[in-house]
């Protein structure tokens, strides 16, 4: 933004007396956390990670006008800004100021600071570790996490948002998003394909034909279902193809629809990937999610996805926290799951989602959650993979997520013999049409997307 006045320009100016009066009590804030920071003199790890959670919570929090002028700021004067605190965050100390800065001021001055701590931290990894167990500062409510792989990668470039390009080195996730508390499990299989994101392959497996057994009660009126059992004709040729190709095409993750794989289909998928050849050279995939079922716990029916690594091990229980409901089955008579999943891999951050968990239809914590990828599991119809791919292109813009959602059709207008659909690693995923989506065969492996 550029004001005139008279024939002289000032750049980054806030033009109303509202964004005046919030920039104002914005920069108060961060006046008041300099002093605080400003009496550390010989920096410890912890100090120099607390500065910086506390830095990035200060600059998400900032108000649109500085968000806006951080979008437009070159790289160069980013890391202009970065070297002007070399020395300071060198010597361990932690002194930084804001005064009558524009908004376009503070966005260089903080996102300099921001980028130096970060890399001070990097730097310093070999001799200050950050292990998984110290991840979760609770003092602080987040997670800290160094970034590896797929993550580490990610260019940043001008006009990237504060969120895509702010950190290079960590990510910082909140501990609990929307009153969702966030699980972050690190699960590393050593993969020897997963730094390099132009190798990724991703496995959707299919069934055909596949006849769902629903189980229907009424509930004050309301009709409720559950899935009590499916009919799957050759169910153990089709995933015995399916492990075999995933493991040829050495697929990252393998991942089969919602309600589509009863417990006891599940138990033969995880026979297979345990009990292949122990001299087979062939690399495990680092995730198995075998689809989701209808469970019996002690908080009731839940619609439950048991995620595995590539030797049949489960890494994590996630369940589906928004139930599904329509006019022909009513609601589905399940609890509400009440937690936020995440897989640290050796190749990215992981985030798990079940169906109308991701779809724009709802409010969702998945569009405030910062991973390289998403694996959905879905069933519905293309109202619902319409919504996966809006809720899909607002995560990449925000944060540079990939999706990747494997579903079963309840009932498509697309004549064209589908036996699912899926939504590939794509960095457009609205660009493509419904037709472009569909899958015809049981098993497809599909590569990270342009």
């Amino acid at each position: 933004m550029v004001v005139v006045i008279g024939t002289k320009i000032l750049p980054g100016r806030v033009d109303s007396r509202a964004e005046t009066s919030v920039f104002d009590a914005w920069k108060k804030e961060a006046r008041e956390l300099a002093a605080r920071q400003e009496l550390v003199t010989k920096a410890s790890r912890d100090d120099l990670r607390k500065a910086l959670i506390e830095l990035d919570t200060l600059f998400r929090n900032a108000p649109g006008s500085v968000h806006k002028a951080y979008r437009n700021l070159t790289e160069k004067r980013i890391e202009d800004a970065r070297e002007s605190f070399t020395g300071a965050i060198g010597d361990g100390h932690l002194s930084w100021s804001l005064s009558d800065e524009t908004p376009e001021l503070a966005a260089v001055r903080m996102g300099g600071l921001i980028r130096e701590l970060d890399r001070a931290l990097a730097d310093r990894r070999t001799h200050w570790p950050i292990a998984p167990s110290e991840w979760h500062v609770e003092q602080l409510r987040c997670w800290f996490i160094p970034r590896q792989g797929v993550s580490a990668l990610r260019p940043a470039r001008r006009l990237q948002a504060y969120s895509k390009r702010g950190l290079l080195f960590h990510r910082i996730l909140p501990s609990v998003i929307q009153g969702y508390p966030v699980q972050v499990v690190d699960t590393r299989t050593l993969h020897s394909t997963a730094p390099d994101v132009s190798e990724w392959k991703m496995g959707a497996c299919l069934f055909k034909p596949l006849e769902l057994e629903p189980e229907f009660c009424s509930t004050e009126g309301d009709k409720r279902f559950i899935i009590s059992g499916i009919e799957v004709p050759l169910a153990e040729d089709t995933i015995s193809q399916q492990i075999s190709q995933a493991l040829k095409e050495n697929c990252i993750a393998i991942v089969w629809p919602e309600l589509t794989v009863s417990p006891e289909l599940r138990e033969k998928i995880l026979k297979l990937v345990r009990d292949r050849d122990i001299t087979d050279e062939l690399e495990a995939p680092e995730i198995l999610i075998p689809g989701t079922w209808h469970e019996t716990t002690d908080r009731g029916i839940v619609n439950r996805a048991r995620i595995y690594n590539g030797y049949g091990e489960e890494r994590l229980i996630y369940d589906k926290i928004a139930p599904y409901a329509d006019d022909g089955w009513g609601t589905e008579n399940i609890a509400a799951g009440d937690r936020v999943c995440v897989l640290a891999t050796e190749g990215a951050l992981i985030g798990i989602a079940i169906c109308l968990d991701f779809c724009d239809v709802c409010e969702t914590p998945f569009s405030e959650l910062d991973v390289d990828v998403m694996l959905v599991p879905s069933m519905g119809n293309d109202r619902t993979m319409h919504g996966h791919q809006i809720t899909a292109a607002q995560v990449e813009v925000r944060f540079g997520t990939r999706s990747f959602v494997v579903q079963h059709p309840t009932q498509t207008a697309l004549k064209d013999h589908r036996i699912g659909s899926v939504l590939p690693l794509l960095k457009e995923p609205s660009a493509v049409s419904l037709e472009e989506l569909g899958q015809k065969s049981v098993w497809a492996a599909y590569k990270w997307g342009p």
